[in-house]
């Protein structure tokens, strides 16, 4: 498999820094959140958003899209994820949900990206 090499690329790393950072490295304020389940809403945003840019890599360098080794990928980064909260942090904590809206954003970004590859293949086809 030909792996891409493109600013997505970049930009996928950068953002799993930062993911690693506020998850891992920064505590937790202890402040109320804005809404109710913020959280988890958070944790579907930062897998969404990591999944995404990782697909839109591969498919701004014309390869194809690994989409169940990235899903699988995302599934392992989740649970690592929520065990690695679960055990080196004082204010957070691991947490079922918190890994199903990690997987469910990555999952949403990988069908969207799927979409977005078959939309354009059918236009180049008409083309």
């Amino acid at each position: 498999m030909r792996m891409p090499n493109n600013r997505f690329v970049l930009f996928a790393v950068l953002w799993f820094m930062a993911a690693v950072y506020s998850l891992l490295f920064r505590e937790s304020d202890g402040g109320a959140p804005p809404f109710a389940h913020f959280d988890k809403v958070a944790h579907f945003a930062l897998f969404f958003a990591q999944f995404w840019l990782l697909a839109k890599a591969f498919m701004q360098d014309r390869l194809a899209v690994p989409y169940r080794l990235l899903f699988v990928s995302a599934v392992l980064v989740a649970a690592g994820s929520e065990m690695a909260q679960a055990l080196f942090t004082r204010t957070r904590e691991g947490s079922i949900a918190d890994g199903l809206a990690d997987v469910f954003g990555a999952a949403v970004a990988l069908w969207l990206a799927y979409k977005v590859s078959a939309a354009k293949r059918a236009v180049k086809k008409t083309a």
